[in-house]
């Protein structure tokens, strides 16, 4: 067979198209699910920039499709139901020679099985010799409905030999990801052991060739629930996914998948046609308008730093905008105020958040983590020693902050009632009574609840912190504020060590996102600080990232004597990135590298014979 056709002026890469046996690809699949915060995404797509794109975009898999093809050439993806052209030569012309050999992630054959004239067996034949690791049926005729369906059901060229094709792919040990609208459909190809089931609600809304659809995201989510609870009862192993109808946006995709329990998404209209023209109608414009434009970035950054500076608190997520009211309101009462959190959350930054939003004249927030009585109340020895002031008196009008609250001990606790009450306190030893009109703070990792039932706060005490209690939640419950917090250190970072502006490449994103932050927004800022030192760019890459805690948990311990599998089996996982495979092994770049060489391995996957 001919080499791939490669454009004049595009290098080629020095490796072959990769081929993915099906065992490989689903177990691949399997473990991107597994990770925390993770959904399959595939991108049904018709042209190599399209398919690089969403690769460098995270996509887990392609589908080369015709549909995605007929976009590219500003047609509706319905134009894939008509018999334009052989739509099998016409995939494999475009995907062969744009696809194939410029993407890493398996690439599912949108393969037609509507023409007679055609045996099954031959046509897999030469989509599995051009390198495609997956057959999906489409154009399909779960499309078609009415008597036209019935036609073409009742001529052996519809869903029945549709999944023929998918079954005779497995034998040849490709994957197979089947279209289904309905419920019989759906329990046809989970019975046909199709390795992935995508749900199509319906051809694309939205843009400017988009079509119309009756359902709601309530209704595609319901109705959705509904097919996947059916392959399962049959199947627990067959992978569900979602595509088309009203889902037009990451935020709605989130919602349906979520009310549906789908294991992911494919995205066909809605990341090449619907992003391509608002994005080519924006930039058009704003190259008509680049003043104006100018201006309007100026103000968003300008909003944006506002945003990151109010009361210290940085993000936007529900839980975080609760936390900025419940900041208002406090600041203007007198109520103690308790801050619950795991360790790292911030519990600082909200404490200096409230203090800075009470505005009291002459008021300094002092910090202590000494949750003892005599640093809070002072202490006066009994035979006429040394006595020592506590933080009460030394600091009579400020805010104090009292980390560690439970391990205040009871006595300790009464007397503070006292002081929330009625402003007084009484010292250790001698009970000489003193005046404290501050603010006082109070922090503990344990949530509130727990304090109460362990019995570490008394019950009065507990009633008192109740009304003025904030719980910070971890970071990995607001992972949409994580972009927001990482240029807020990284602009700290500039500010302290006038360093060069640094900016968070999206692959060093996707490695951020599906962590799962155990010690909180501090671990984030010592992360990026590395980051930033390992940088020699503007971007911080994931290579750049140091080793993240858990990010080789599942990574195998090799003996002495098994180093060298132990490495060929990390890169091969990650499709030899060495950037990936060190940080899976904990190891760095530089040590993977003296590795490979010392025990022969390829710098890159063998091409095949």
């Amino acid at each position: 067979m001919a080499d791939p056709i490669v454009h004049p002026g595009v290098h080629r890469p020095e490796f072959s198209a990769p081929v993915h046996a099906r065992a490989e690809i689903v177990a691949t699949l399997r473990a991107t699910l597994g990770k925390p915060n993770t959904t399959l995404v595939g991108a049904a797509i018709g042209t190599g920039m399209a398919a690089q794109a969403a690769s460098r975009g995270g996509a887990d898999f392609i589908l080369a499709l015709n549909a995605g093809r007929l976009r590219s050439m500003g047609a509706p993806s319905i134009f894939s139901l008509l018999a334009l052209r052989k739509s099998n030569d016409f995939v494999l012309d475009f995907a062969r020679s744009e696809i194939l050999p410029f993407v890493k992630v398996p690439v599912f054959f949108g393969a037609s099985a509507f023409d007679p004239r055609c045996s099954i067996e031959a046509e897999l034949e030469r989509i599995a010799d051009a390198g495609f690791g997956g057959i999906v049926n489409f154009p399909t005729s779960i499309f078609l409905d009415g008597r036209f369906r019935a036609d073409i059901e009742g001529a052996g060229l519809g869903f029945q030999r549709e999944l023929e094709m998918l079954r005779a792919a497995q034998r040849r040990n490709m994957a197979t990801l089947a279209y289904v609208r309905t419920v019989t459909e759906a329990q046809q190809a989970v019975i046909a052991g199709v390795d992935i089931i995508n749900l199509n609600l319906g051809w694309n809304v939205g843009g400017t060739v988009g079509s119309r659809t009756e359902l709601s995201l309530r209704q595609a989510a319901e109705y959705a629930k509904i097919i996947f609870r059916q392959i399962r009862a049959i199947s627990e192993d067959t992978l569900c996914v979602l595509e088309g109808g009203p889902i037009v946006s990451p935020d709605q995709m989130y919602e349906v998948s979520a009310l549906s329990k789908a294991d992911g998404y494919i995205g066909g209209s809605t990341i090449d046609r619907v992003p391509l023209e608002a994005s080519m109608e924006q930039i058009t414009s704003a190259f008509k308008s680049v003043g104006t434009l100018q201006k309007r970035i100026d103000e968003l950054e300008r909003q944006l730093e506002h945003v990151q500076r109010e009361y210290s608190i940085v993000g936007r997520s529900p839980s975080i905008q609760q936390i900025k009211q419940r900041i208002e309101k406090l600041a203007a009462s007198a109520l103690p105020v308790l801050i619950t959190g795991d360790a790292g959350t911030g519990k600082k930054l909200l404490a200096r958040g409230i203090h800075e939003a009470a505005r009291r004249s002459g008021s300094k927030l002092i910090s202590s983590e000494d949750a003892s009585g005599e640093s809070l109340f002072g202490f006066a020895p009994s035979e006429g020693g040394r006595k020592v002031l506590g933080l009460l008196q030394y600091h009579p009008k400020a805010t104090l902050l009292i980390e560690n609250i439970e391990c205040l001990c009871v006595d300790a606790q009464e007397r503070l009632i006292e002081v929330i009450e009625t402003g007084a306190y009484r010292r250790l030893g001698d009970n000489e009574r003193g005046r404290f009109e501050g603010r006082l703070i109070l922090a503990s990792t344990r949530p509130l609840s727990e304090l109460g039932s362990s019995g570490q706060l008394i019950p009065a005490l507990e009633s008192r912190l109740a009304p003025g209690h904030v719980f910070l939640p971890p970071l990995c419950d607001r992972l949409e504020d994580l972009p927001l917090l990482a240029e807020h250190f990284l602009q700290a970072l500039r500010k302290d060590r006038r360093s060069r502006k640094l900016s968070v490449d999206h692959s060093a994103y996707r490695v951020l996102m599906t962590y799962g932050w155990p010690e909180n927004i501090r671990e984030l800022r010592s992360v990026l600080e590395t980051a930033a030192i390992r940088c020699e760019g503007d971007w911080i890459k994931s290579e750049h990232l140091p080793p993240l805690g858990d990010a080789n948990a599942d990574a195998p311990h090799p003996h002495p004597g098994d180093e060298r599998e132990w490495i060929l089996d990390a890169l091969q996982r990650h499709r030899f990135r060495r950037g990936e495979a060190a940080r899976y092994l904990g190891i760095s770049r530089k040590t993977l590298y003296n590795k490979m060489r010392v025990y022969g391995l390829p710098l890159q996957p063998r091409e095949r014979s």
